[in-house]
């Protein structure tokens, strides 16, 4: 697709969006936010893990530390949540940045560094239950979204914001560098590239993204606790959705969390005892079947098309 069509079938896609709830049942609403959340969570994991390579199993961190952001400024110290949120912004950020700093610039290995963030994630999981101040094991209420529609619109400008961030780097000569990262990190430098400033500043764009995300969450529902915020699931599930639509691409993470997020809830409403065995099934059949996700099998498909009708069209 042309740069100029796909900005103007965004815009239009997400004009249509933002009037959506108007006209839909509040359930419709919720499942929509929770698709928003899912698109920017899978969009923010790619950002970094998709398009240099290094896989992160404990991203989910930055949720976290967003959410606790937000809840510690409007609940301990009586901010106005427009702060709680921006706090929501910057902590993660910042905490992003030391930790990219300290792990990227190490070179430890891509293999080592999943562990690590995973062990990371548990490491905060624990400290946070233990700090009474915070409310430990039994988390913080916060202040309730004083408009319903609030964290529809704001889930959708983030989850936008992170396909449209997505979309400008990869069209960018900063896209072409973190290409070259992907392909092979050694030579890449060896050509002049920063790697570490490339994957660095990736990074911290994802922790940020993904740290707002949690901030809005954590208003939305208008309390958090670590078990919540720090779950293994969520770090899980944007890795899962991020591959299931085809990770290192702009759509394919976009693709795979609206198709995930809407087969989790129709398995959890009508099927909710085999919910969690089919939806493992549905994902394993199609990481095995297509590597490449969504994106891949479309392109597959699109091929076979062509290769189709090429002959016929000859023939006439």
């Amino acid at each position: 697709m042309r740069p100029a069509s796909a900005i103007v079938g965004g815009v239009l896609l997400i004009a249509l969006l933002a009037a959506l709830p108007r006209w839909i049942s509040p359930y419709h609403v919720s499942l929509l936010m929770t698709v928003y959340m899912y698109v920017a969570l899978a969009g923010s994991w790619n950002v970094f893990s998709g398009m240099t390579g290094y896989v992160s199993l404990g991203h989910g961190l930055f949720f976290g530390v967003g959410a606790y952001s937000f809840a510690i400024a409007t609940a301990v110290f009586n901010l106005h949540p427009v702060v709680g949120l921006g706090l929501g912004i910057v902590v993660p950020g910042l905490i992003g940045f030391v930790i990219g700093l300290v792990l990227l610039t190490t070179r430890i290995r891509i293999a080592y560094f999943a562990v690590v963030m995973l062990g990371l994630n548990e490491i905060t999981k624990t400290i946070v239950a233990n700090i009474k101040s915070i409310g430990s094991s039994y988390g913080l209420t916060v202040p309730s979204v004083p408009n319903r529609f609030l964290g529809y619109y704001v889930l959708l400008g983030i989850a936008a914001a992170v396909t449209a961030f997505a979309y400008g780097v990869t069209r960018s000569r900063w896209g072409f560098g973190l290409r070259a990262i992907l392909a092979d990190e050694v030579a890449a430098e060896a050509t002049g590239i920063g790697t570490i400033a490339h994957k660095l500043a990736m990074f911290v764009a994802s922790a940020v993204f993904i740290g707002a995300t949690g901030a809005m969450v954590c208003w939305n529902w208008s309390y958090v606790d670590p078990y919540m915020a720090f779950d293994l699931a969520v770090s899980f599930e944007m890795l899962v959705m991020a591959m299931f639509g085809g990770f290192g691409t702009v759509a394919g993470p976009v693709l795979g969390a609206v198709v995930m997020s809407i087969v989790k809830e129709v398995l959890s409403t009508n099927l909710p005892h085999f919910q969690p065995i089919i939806f493992g099934v549905l994902v394993i059949v199609v990481i095995l079947w297509c590597p490449g996700g969504i994106i891949q099998a479309f392109e597959v498909a699109r091929a076979k098309l062509r290769a189709w009708f090429r002959p016929r069209a000859a023939a006439t």
